[in-house]
């Protein structure tokens, strides 16, 4: 590069410093402003502020959605900003969500190199839209997302899962609500917490390229099967208590006897996603954890490298669902669900710790392992001799949709190196093969060429 091009470039980044401004601001109207502009460090006076004061049918009228018909309440398409939103929540009333007619995102930023902490969301009633949306929206580079809390709700149907569908063959019109999805490369999201009453999932990536998850939570609501077979009315009523999943007796209906997460996933990867459709790459979530979440963790490796590290996942449908991920140090419990599924793919590494097995509704198994010569070492912590004695299922695939009541499936498999301490038995299917198995619990074996050694 010549001389004067470098002295051009640092002239320019020069001016921008120089040309920084320390703004505080205490209206919406003043965050969507500064939310364009680049350069800046906004500071916003502490408060309630409410997205319906703001969002005018003028103010509705003038925005201009991306690509792919996403419209924006708030678009933060500035580059090198920061907000400090500390004790600012905004309130944003769902009947909000259909002003657009389209998918919407309550707050997108799509900005480079911006920094937004501190920031409440929180959504008022339950009305939803009818295209599907999220309350925040991550697709520029080099983003943090700090302290951020979000209080999601506004979508449809709510309060049976997924038991009326989730794509097509619904059984009622589909309404979703998701959380925080990330699209972007070099995205921090740190010390973030979803709290959802919608179906949607809370954490998820879509595209994104190296994103960092670090202590982050994500709640959701859980429901037994019972409870919704008391009802008499609602969506679930009105279609006689079906369920487009069938279960053990091959009926399509929602079975008594089950616990179902009224969520989708606590923290989800997608093979693709943002406005170009790009590949998803590396993820990393270390110090996270799931609650109540229909997953807590479904990951699975597509170009880069994929690490949940000292995780935990509790009273979720299934803890863990991976595919050629590395699992460091992490902790669950199989009180409404399996703890872990292991899928046929790229080979996983697992390290996990088993917390409770006090479960009060029907779960069928530990752990399912499918696919070849992945490493998984099971633990235990505590006394669960008084819990359900589930067993390691060697050779198991996942249920439909991951649906606790769909009866699992079989999948050939072989070089699987287990490392059971958690005292539960161990069955190796009719398609298992080549498999070392060390475990201080009972052991079913079915296979080919299987070791096994009693602890």
């Amino acid at each position: 590069m010549k001389k004067p091009v470098v002295l051009l470039i640092a002239l320019l980044v020069i001016s921008n410093v120089i040309n920084a401004k320390n703004v505080k601001i205490k209206s919406l109207k003043e965050l969507a402003h500064y939310a364009s502009e680049s350069g800046n460090t906004i500071t916003m006076q502490p408060g309630v502020y409410s997205m319906q004061e703001y969002l005018t049918p003028d103010v509705i009228k003038s925005i201009v959605p991306d690509k792919i018909k996403r419209y924006a309440m708030i678009h933060f398409s500035g580059n090198n900003n920061v907000f400090d939103l500390t004790g600012v929540t905004i309130e944003i009333n769902t009947k909000l969500l259909g002003v657009f007619k389209s998918r919407v995102s309550e707050l997108y930023l799509s900005g480079n190199n911006v920094h937004i902490k501190g920031l409440t969301v929180t959504d008022l009633g339950n009305f939803a839209t009818s295209k599907g949306g999220h309350t925040f929206t991550v697709a520029g580079d080099n983003a943090k997302i700090e302290k951020v809390t979000l209080n999601v709700s506004g979508s449809s149907p709510y309060g049976y899962g997924d038991l009326l569908g989730k794509g097509d063959s619904n059984l009622a019109p589909l309404q979703k609500h998701s959380g925080m999805c990330i699209e972007g490369t070099n995205d921090t999201i740190v010390d973030c917490a979803i709290y959802s009453k919608a179906f949607g999932h809370l954490f998820f990536i879509q595209g994104g390229r190296n994103v960092y998850f670090e202590n982050c939570y994500a709640e959701g609501v859980t429901r037994t099967t019972d409870e919704m077979l008391a009802e008499t009315s609602g969506l679930a009523h009105k279609v006689g208590f079906a369920s487009v999943y069938k279960n053990y007796e091959g009926k399509k209906v929602i079975t008594p006897g089950y616990t179902k997460s009224l969520n989708e996933c606590g923290f989800r990867m997608y093979g693709t996603g943002g406005v170009d459709g790009r590949s998803t790459g590396a993820v990393t979530a270390v110090n996270c954890k799931a609650k109540n979440t229909r997953i807590g963790f479904a990951f699975g490796k597509l170009t880069d490298a994929v690490l949940i590290k000292n995780c935990e996942a509790v009273g979720c449908e299934v803890g863990y669902n991976i595919t050629g991920v590395k699992v460091e140090n992490s902790r669950g419990d199989m009180v409404n669900g399996p703890l872990l599924y292991v899928t046929k793919g790229e080979v996983s590494d697992v390290e996990l710790t088993l917390t409770s097995n006090d479960s009060k509704t029907t779960v069928h198994a530990l752990a399912c392992i499918s696919g070849d010569n992945h490493k998984i070492t099971l633990k235990k912590e505590g006394d669960l001799s008084k819990g359900k004695i589930l067993p390691i299922k060697i050779g198991a695939t996942t249920p439909p949709a991951n649906n606790g009541f769909s009866p699992l499936g079989t999948a050939p498999t072989s070089g699987i190196v287990l490392t059971n301490l958690t005292g539960m038995p161990v069955e190796l299917n009719s398609v298992s093969s080549a498999c070392k198995i060390s475990t201080n619990g009972e052991v079913m074996d079915k296979g080919k060429d299987n070791q096994i050694v009693k602890k």
